[in-house]
């Protein structure tokens, strides 16, 4: 049974990554009608041509953006904008994971977030009559709830799309946007592969890694997928989800007074 219904439109950063890649598939399988795939690639994703063949009658359209360049995001979101009746969901998940290179891992995983999450707002606020409202959704990850001490900017990057989203939503119900925010726990892509490899850590020892692995086993892409839809439709405003071994649940965190 599809879930999103009325001609709705989406546009997803990271799209073509294992998890971008599975929310993508979810949002087709549940009735998106107009999609946007953004990713760095100079090419088309091969994955666009076998989506178009299953959904024809979905329009597709991908972008190769540079999320840490607010001027090609503004391009984007012009762009499909005026493809499309209105802009109804943005699902920020362009991430990447490598503590040799924190500045980049804070510049997209982060200031990627928030840039697109602010144009996306411009788009879609009812307050001042540009958009119909909708929900963003922010993919953060359990290392923005639990720190791991061999990826200090990757934890200090999803620690802060956590606290944006959720300061983002608190007394802004005027926006007509609803901000949601997931935190997988490991799943199996490439960045599950780094986030054990002392290549891509930081000043971490194997036994270290290796007691972590066991603590975070693989759950598959599309378990994120599904459950980035269905918090859509049972999530409220400000609320921090994750998604473990493939259960979903809700995170009770301090409220926020002001």
């Amino acid at each position: 049974m599809s879930l999103i219904k009325n001609n709705k439109s989406a546009l997803v950063t990271g799209a073509s990554g294992a998890i971008g890649g599975a929310i993508c598939e979810e949002l087709l399988k549940n009735g998106i009608k107009y999609l946007a795939v953004l990713d760095m690639n100079s090419q088309e994703p091969k994955i666009l041509n076998d989506w178009k063949k299953s959904y024809p009658s979905v329009l597709i359209k991908y972008f190769q953006v540079d999320v840490t360049s607010r001027e090609e995001l503004e391009k984007c979101y012009s762009v499909f904008t005026k493809a499309v009746p209105s802009l109804d969901i943005v699902i920020n998940c362009a991430g990447i994971f490598n503590e040799k290179d924190p500045t980049r891992v804070i510049n997209v995983n982060l200031n990627g977030v928030i840039e697109s999450t602010r144009i996306a707002i411009d788009h879609m606020r009812i307050d001042t009559g540009k958009g119909k409202g909708g929900t963003i959704i922010n993919i953060s990850s359990v290392s923005g709830l639990n720190v791991f001490s061999g990826s200090p900017a990757y934890s200090a990057s999803k620690f802060g799309v956590v606290a944006y989203t959720r300061a983002l939503a608190h007394g802004r119900d005027h926006l007509g946007i609803k901000f949601l925010i997931l935190c997988p726990s490991g799943t199996d892509s490439v960045f599950y592969e780094r986030a054990f490899s002392t290549k891509y850590l930081f000043m971490t020892t194997e036994e270290t890694v290796a007691k972590r692995r066991k603590l975070l086993p693989a759950q598959s892409p599309s378990e994120v997928g599904k459950a980035t839809v269905e918090i859509m439709q049972i999530g409220k405003s400000g609320s921090v989800w994750t998604i473990r071994n493939g259960e979903l649940a809700e995170e009770e965190l301090p409220a926020i007074r002001i």
